[in-house]
């Protein structure tokens, strides 16, 4: 059992990385990609597309290792304090805002330059949440 948890404790991490560099990523070709004139986008929307697959599986990986390793480690969330609650919160937060984002990106990516608002605040809001969610975290675990 201890190694299970040692290996997903480490597969979150491995999420938390790919999450936050993702996004990171994405903060710096989305602008790019808006900016450039539509010929021009090829490339930046193969950036757009693998950054934005890298953020969404660290996503995937933290909403999976995380549940797994608090039955697993502590038999769910009876004995946590009132900061897991928040970190759960934002973690749905960050989970709704990038859905947001992706479904604003392909809107934007068939034309829809009414997208780009939506794009940029889920994307923000996605980050926001991400961060307060891992101080949520140290919080709830310290």
């Amino acid at each position: 059992m201890h190694a299970l948890l040692i290996l997903l404790l480490w597969l979150h991490f491995i999420g938390i990385g790919l999450a936050v560099g993702g996004g990171v990523a994405l903060s710096q070709v989305g602008p790019r990609l808006i900016a450039a004139p539509v010929a021009d986008r090829k490339d930046l929307w193969a950036f757009e597309t693998v950054f934005g697959r890298l953020g969404a599986a660290g996503i995937a990986m933290l909403v999976t290792t995380g549940p797994l390793m608090l039955w697993l480690k502590f038999g769910g969330p009876a004995g946590l304090n009132h900061w897991f609650w928040v970190k759960l919160a934002l973690v749905g937060i960050a989970v709704v805002a990038v859905a947001t984002h992706e479904l604003a990106g392909a809107r934007f990516k068939r034309g829809a330059q009414s997208a780009v608002p939506a794009m940029f605040i889920a994307g923000r809001l996605a980050g926001g949440a991400i961060v307060l969610a891992m101080l949520a975290a140290v919080a709830t675990f310290n």
